[in-house]
């Protein structure tokens, strides 16, 4: 299959995994459960909120297939797990700070982005730990049955 295509398919399974997730998170962080109100600031823009949430979801959709694509990153055999890792953070978080500013998610403050930073090595450090303790169990598992 060519890039393209792997691209193409990534995009499709993760723009609603992103959607998904951004909705969850808004549910569990909003400080107001009102399910038209937005995190994005383009009240402005449009006349009513079901416009602006679907910006919303547009974005989050978008997030969802930064990331979804960017794992092609761990493809790259020829690379170590050590640059896949520093190349696929550097584009996520490059990537997650630039579409949440533009949206304006997060305020262009030192203080907004030292947090959001945080937060994002938290949790990129989380799944990373998980995806690499899978990764062990199913080569122990390769490994064992090759030994048989």
């Amino acid at each position: 299959m060519n890039l393209c295509k792997k691209i193409f398919k990534l995009a499709l399974w993760s723009a609603p995994i992103g959607v998904n997730i951004g909705i969850l998170s808004y549910l569990i962080f909003s400080p107001s459960f009102n399910p038209f109100s937005s995190l994005s600031n383009f009240e402005h823009f449009f006349q009513n909120s079901v416009s602006v949430n679907l910006v919303d979801l547009f974005i989050w959709a978008l997030i969802g297939i930064i990331f979804g694509c960017s794992s092609l990153i761990f493809r790259i055999e020829y690379w170590s797990i050590t640059k896949q890792t520093l190349v696929h953070f550097c584009t996520t978080y490059f990537s997650f700070i630039l579409v949440t500013v533009l949206a304006g998610w997060f305020k262009l403050t030192q203080q907004t982005i030292l947090i959001a930073t945080l937060e994002f090595i938290i949790i990129y450090f989380i799944i990373w730990s998980f995806s690499m303790l899978r990764a062990q169990l199913i080569v122990k598992s390769l490994n064992k049955k090759l030994h048989q």
